[in-house]
């Protein structure tokens, strides 16, 4: 019996024991979520070491940048270099600067685990004005940029999202290391994805991370990193790659959601400030896109999820689950009433994913999209679409009076996969009969041509074929000088050459779209593949310029 009790007794020690380190290790752990000034160094140092021991539990992915033979390798900084033709003339009238910004590891070879979307913004700039052009290679001196610039690789990746390791990155050291930078997850967008001008001259530079980071394009091209707008204090919220600006009525719509709460809403900005705000009842979804009519806004709710699930397993963290419809949330730009309750949800008969639109209209209470559709495909886990199917367009109707949708065929789209697709900017939300997009082989990166389509003609109008070993991107719309037509003007885009290693940036001709460009230029420098683009006006650079 003593015996029993000496056992017992030293069962207890040892579980009080265990208790009270538990309990210690615990409260350690907890301090290091709280930035103490005093102890901030050695915190970073503790934060940073816990971090790498985890990370020797996380395969390397750096084989990403050797795709289609070093395409994605990242870029240094360049200041002003003439581009020389290759091939055509830079036409004499074309006056502006065309964008592309994209992901651009700042730590190279990267310590941490990457994706392909990893990577601070960096914006690739071809400036053209009297019958010349002139690049130049810029990153974006976000917070996140500049604090990892003095602390190396400390927010977390894309590609740390994988395995059990990624696991307890999320619940261990990520909010560790947000503690420690001082900043708010809000302040951590690597504002890479895409670019854009509000009707007001603000040059944004989006990633759904974090709210738009506003940008002032100078008159040689460069820029200034200005931070992030909040829009005179108005706006707080983090903000899609693609909001949509109405140029007529001075309006710019966005949607977005809190990576924190989840919560999701969809706004209006006008005059510089947030004029109204709908919270909507819509679950983690992929949600990328969204697009405006004359008389409508209009948000996606696709099939795909977030789903962490299946993060142990190492496979996608988002996936296309076959049971949940596609459906759209229709608003009544008219009400000028932007609430909940008068956004109306429409479901189609199927389950879907949209990731980008290329234009929509509407008739009275009939609108049509035009947009690549994904239907669910088993076992695809490529990319970070689980279970997405190739990418083909279609015409879709949202018949608001009868609240159906019914989606079609285009005439010569389902010979091509594609994506990235544009109209001329100045036509969003109004109507226009032409638009454009990559053709896409297989999954990713992987455009190797333009297509042209008619919308009144509901057909493919055209295609452009590259050269074998040549990869483009997404082909943005600039109007030549003098034409309103809808295809009166050129189709632009750095190139790159799989054989050669070289990189270059082309215009063809929309309304013939002879696949020889108007002008091919020579860029010294490789510009890595990259994600959205766009082209300023003269009058787009002066506007930003006096914009307050």
């Amino acid at each position: 019996f003593k015996l029993i009790l000496l056992r017992m007794g030293y069962i207890k020690a040892s579980v009080m024991a265990m208790a009270g380190t538990g309990a210690t290790i615990a409260v350690f752990l907890g301090l290091l979520r709280v930035k103490l000034p005093l102890l901030a160094p050695a915190q970073r140092y503790i934060v940073s070491r816990i971090d790498a021991f985890i990370d020797g539990y996380q395969e390397p992915n750096n084989s990403w940048a050797d795709e289609f033979n070093g395409a994605f390798y990242p870029a240094s900084e360049v200041d002003q270099v003439d581009l020389t033709v290759v091939k055509g003339k830079v036409p004499i009238d074309l006056s502006g600067a065309y964008m592309r910004v994209g992901p651009n590891v700042a730590h190279w070879p990267p310590k941490k685990r990457t994706h392909v979307f990893d990577g601070d913004g960096f914006v690739h700039t071809v400036r053209i004005q009297g019958g010349k052009a002139v690049y130049h290679g810029q990153y974006i001196e976000t917070p996140r940029y500049k604090f990892e610039q003095q602390e190396g690789e400390w927010f977390m990746r894309i590609g740390e999202l994988h395995g059990l390791p990624g696991l307890a990155k999320i619940f261990l050291t990520v909010p560790m290391r947000q503690a420690q930078s001082g900043m708010t997850n809000k302040q951590t967008s690597t504002a890479n994805t895409a670019l854009g001008i509000t009707p007001e001259g603000h040059v944004w530079a989006l990633n759904e991370a974090g709210p738009p980071f506003r940008l002032q394009i100078q008159k040689n091209g460069k820029f200034k990193s200005v931070g992030y707008d909040d829009l005179s204090g108005t706006m707080l919220d983090m903000v899609s790659a693609h909001p949509k600006y109405d140029y007529r009525t001075g309006e710019t719509f966005y949607h977005g959601k809190d990576l924190t709460s989840g919560q999701f809403y969809v706004g209006r900005t006008q005059d510089g400030k947030l004029q109204e705000k709908a919270n909507l009842p819509v679950g983690m979804g992929f949600q990328h896109d969204m697009f405006i009519t004359t008389d409508y806004v209009v948000v996606i709710d696709g099939s795909v999820r977030f789903d962490p699930k299946g993060m142990p397993k190492k496979l996608p963290i988002w996936n296309f689950d076959p049971d949940r419809k596609l459906r759209f949330g229709v608003y009544d730009r008219n009400l000028n009433n932007m609430t909940a309750d008068n956004f109306v949800w429409i479901e189609a008969p199927y389950a879907a994913e949209i990731v980008h639109t290329v234009f929509g209209s509407n008739e009275g209470d009939k609108i049509t999209l035009w947009a690549p559709v994904g239907y669910y495909q088993e076992g695809q886990v490529e990319g970070i679409l689980g279970g997405v199917g190739p990418l083909k367009m279609k015409e879709v109707t949202i018949d608001v009076g009868a609240k159906s949708v019914t989606t079609v065929k285009v005439q010569g789209g389902e010979e091509f996969n594609t994506e990235f697709g544009r109209v001329r900017d100045d036509r969003v939300a109004q109507k226009t009969r032409y638009g454009f997009s990559s053709l896409q082989v297989g999954h990713g990166f992987d455009f190797r041509g333009i297509i042209k389509w008619d919308f009144d003609e509901k057909k493919r109008a055209a295609v452009i074929h590259f050269p074998e070993g040549v990869v483009g991107g997404e082909p943005v719309f600039i109007p030549s000088s003098g034409t309103s037509g809808d295809d009166g003007g050129y189709v632009s885009m750095f190139l790159w050459n799989q054989k050669t290693e070289k990189s270059s940036f082309a215009l063809f001709d929309a309304k013939t779209f002879s696949s020889e460009p108007i002008v091919e230029l020579s860029v010294p420098r490789k510009v890595p593949l990259g994600f959205h683009g766009w082209w300023f006006s003269e009058n787009d650079i002066d506007k930003n310029l006096a914009a307050k």
